[in-house]
């Protein structure tokens, strides 16, 4: 696992109570979800290629903060959205399922 998913992973569960109500700047399931995507992508792509999160953290983040800035969302916002999200089950499951499905489509 690497340290992004593990920082995330650690914001949600200190941020759970607070996230109760929306955040600032929360990004619409929509649009999470296509984030959320690409951001997984990246992500699985650097853990199979390098195995050893130190090896590739910059490279990832770099690549990261061109998902956001494609996206037009910041890193806080990002964050933010998915504690909020990943605190409401049947939300963010519905995300990943949106994921899935896409994904799905793409493969011959």
């Amino acid at each position: 696992m690497n340290y992004f998913l593990i920082f995330i992973l650690i914001l949600v569960s200190a941020c759970q109570e607070n996230m109760g109500s929306k955040p600032v700047g929360l990004i619409e399931e929509g649009k999470m979800s296509l984030v959320l995507e690409e951001v997984l992508l990246i992500e699985s792509h650097y853990q199979s290629k390098y195995g050893v999160p130190g090896v590739y953290k910059e490279s990832l983040d770099k690549s990261l903060e061109s998902v956001f800035k494609k996206r037009g969302v910041s890193k806080k916002n990002f964050v933010d959205s998915y504690a909020y999200y990943a605190s409401k089950p049947e939300i963010f499951k519905a995300l990943n399922t949106q994921i899935m499905d896409r994904l799905s489509r793409q493969v011959p």
